[in-house]
């Protein structure tokens, strides 16, 4: 089922698109640095449901400048006068993220769980010459393979944090972290202070944690 009106969808993947590539080359954004800012300041979740004032009703840079403002209560950001250049690695990003997002109906957040901006920026070659629906069997498909793979670990090496400093920032004993790791422990069944001090070091939701 489709995320929301298909209406919307073309200019929800233009202007997320833009706001990639804004991001990245304008302001120095790490792609998915900007994709954490993106989901925790809240107008991901507006995107994932088609509200129309965020998916067509601001401009790539005006999301930009609006997620930044969300997030760091700063909207002294400049306004960019871009003029007409190539699309970019991260425009495309932008462009299938969005069209992705809209197929499958997942949040951003479970999308990211998935694949990284940075990661599918990689496969810019040769997916871009390609049509959207091949990017789509790729993410599924990835999705399908990712069963061995526990969210620990993902948000873990998001941040290029050790095991060994996971452990200690958290004070998670350091044999357990590992087992929860590859699953032979479940982390549905840890204590709700180790959950939580694991979703404090890793700066995400208690509810990331948690395998489905």
């Amino acid at each position: 089922m489709h995320a929301y009106d298909q209406l919307y969808l073309s200019d929800a993947m233009m202007n997320l698109a833009d706001a990639f590539d804004v991001a990245v080359n304008d302001y120095g954004f790490e792609i998915d640095f900007f994709m954490h800012l993106f989901i925790n300041s809240g107008i991901a979740a507006q995107f994932e449901v088609g509200n129309p004032r965020y998916v067509a009703g601001k401009s790539g840079t005006e999301l930009v400048e609006c997620v930044v403002s969300k997030i760091y209560g700063d909207d002294s950001l400049k306004k960019i006068d871009l003029s007409y250049s190539e699309p970019t690695k991260e425009y495309w990003t932008g462009w299938v993220l969005a069209y992705y997002q809209w197929e499958s109906g997942k949040s951003f957040r479970e999308i990211q769980r998935i694949i990284t901006p940075a990661q599918l920026r990689m496969k810019y070659h040769p997916y871009h010459e390609m049509d959207e629906e091949k990017v789509v069997e790729y993410i599924n498909e990835k999705a399908k393979n990712m069963a061995s793979v526990r969210r620990i670990q993902a948000y873990r090496k998001l941040l290029g944090m050790s095991q060994s400093q996971l452990a200690s920032e958290s004070g998670v004993n350091l044999r357990t972290l590992q087992q929860y790791e590859i699953g032979a422990k479940d982390i549905n069944k840890a204590s709700v202070a180790t959950v939580l001090a694991l979703s404090r070091v890793l700066k995400c939701d208690v509810k990331d944690l948690c395998e489905m």
